[in-house]
């Protein structure tokens, strides 16, 4: 199945790939990522990314399904990895790095607001006295 297209993937082999990433992480004690659902996919991680970004459009019925099935685990992926992150206690730099990829904030002070996927902006997350934080 490697380099397949996903138009000639069945849904239930993706939802089995998904399943079968998630018990992995489970069994491993480590988090869900999205490499693990590549490699469960067999599929290139570039066109992970580029289904995850929206960068593929889904036009039928059985294609929605395949991709919203495959950004819903990149969802729990990403909130797996951070919460894996911010309980083994990595202390104010993963606070930081999980501010900036997914709450608008962007280090500046005063912050520029960044968009969501539905384009709407988010409000800025500023930090005071972020300097004073030793790396």
């Amino acid at each position: 199945m490697h380099g397949t297209p996903l138009e000639k993937r069945r849904l239930k082999d993706i939802e089995a790939a998904i399943e079968r990433a998630k018990a992995y992480a489970v069994a491993q004690e480590v988090p869900l990522t999205v490499e693990r659902l590549a490699a469960e996919m067999e599929m290139d991680l570039d066109m992970l990314h580029d289904i995850l970004q929206g960068r593929v459009q889904a036009k039928c019925a059985g294609m929605k399904a395949k991709v919203a099935a495959i950004r819903k685990a990149g969802g729990e992926a990403t909130a797996s990895v951070i919460e894996h992150a911010l309980r083994r206690g990595s202390g104010a730099n993963m606070h930081m790095l999980y501010l900036k990829n997914h709450a608008g904030y962007d280090g500046e002070k005063g912050g520029k607001a960044a968009r969501n996927e539905d384009g709407e902006q988010k409000p800025p997350v500023i930090f005071l006295g972020e300097e004073d934080i030793p790396d």
